[in-house]
């Protein structure tokens, strides 16, 4: 199965998770890295012959996390990431570790009018933050959208709100339609704040209930569109190929 499918699989075992918690979007990212090892070759060569390594939740205070692609690193090759961007990290025999590729993983389960502008605000925040420290960074980011139109959020208090978990039909299309515009990054020279490749994985997922499934007609992104999972993957090849695949 590829990651999208691999996720909802994930979803439909852990029914009732906090789509703010971390293990889920861990899951993900590694899922997301396997997928593109095995498609993309100078990414899939450099993971066999120890060049890369996966650091999940790679901070400046030392906080990690292990994932099932994840190896020991020591405090000299601390990242200047934020703690909750995971990272694609070059070793190299000589110089400093640098991370050719980075991850972020947002949602949008419900409450689709106030979620969407500030998901859309964190992928630019999370762009600038990486290419502001590393400006030949691959910056990833996927955007996981709920299409359900009822969904139950186990925060306690969003439960105890009257509107909770109530989502209008065309909320979702909204969405999509939003991060479908958002500009991308084709060199280190453009904009800081533009991520160079996004993924929108939609799915309907009630909260309650291990029926979640993708979401791959209208108005998700068909295979092969802009935003959709193999254009993502073929877009971080690329560009890894561009920038770092001749080192």
């Amino acid at each position: 199965m590829s990651a999208p499918e691999e996720y909802v699989a994930w979803i439909n075992e852990h029914v009732g998770f906090n789509p703010r918690g971390q293990t889920h979007s861990d899951f993900l990212t590694a899922r997301i890295v396997a997928d593109l090892a095995g498609r993309c070759p100078p990414v899939g060569s450099d993971f066999r012959d120890g060049h890369l390594l996966l650091r999940q939740n790679v901070g400046i205070n030392g906080v990690r996390h292990s994932s099932p692609l994840a190896l020991p690193i020591t405090g000299a090759e601390d990242l200047d990431l934020d703690p909750n961007i995971d990272g694609v990290v070059l070793r190299t025999a000589t110089g400093p570790v640098t991370s050719p590729l980075t991850l972020e993983n947002k949602t949008v389960m419900t409450a689709h009018g106030k979620a969407r502008t500030n998901r859309f605000n964190d992928a630019r925040a999370y762009a600038s933050h990486v290419h502001t420290a590393s400006p030949s960074t691959v910056a990833g980011f996927t955007i996981v959208i709920n299409t359900a139109l009822r969904y139950r959020n186990p925060d306690a208090f969003a439960r105890s709100a009257a509107s909770s978990g109530t989502n209008r039909p065309g909320d979702a299309a909204k969405t999509i339609g939003l991060f479908r515009r958002l500009p991308l990054r084709e060199m280190p020279a453009d904009p800081a704040s533009r991520c160079e490749a996004v993924l929108i994985l939609a799915i309907d997922y009630d909260g309650e209930t291990p029926s979640a499934r993708l979401i791959e007609a209208d108005p998700a992104p068909r295979a092969g569109d802009p935003f959709s999972y193999d254009w993502f993957l073929d877009r971080l090849c690329s560009l890894f190929r561009q920038r770092f695949a001749a080192r």
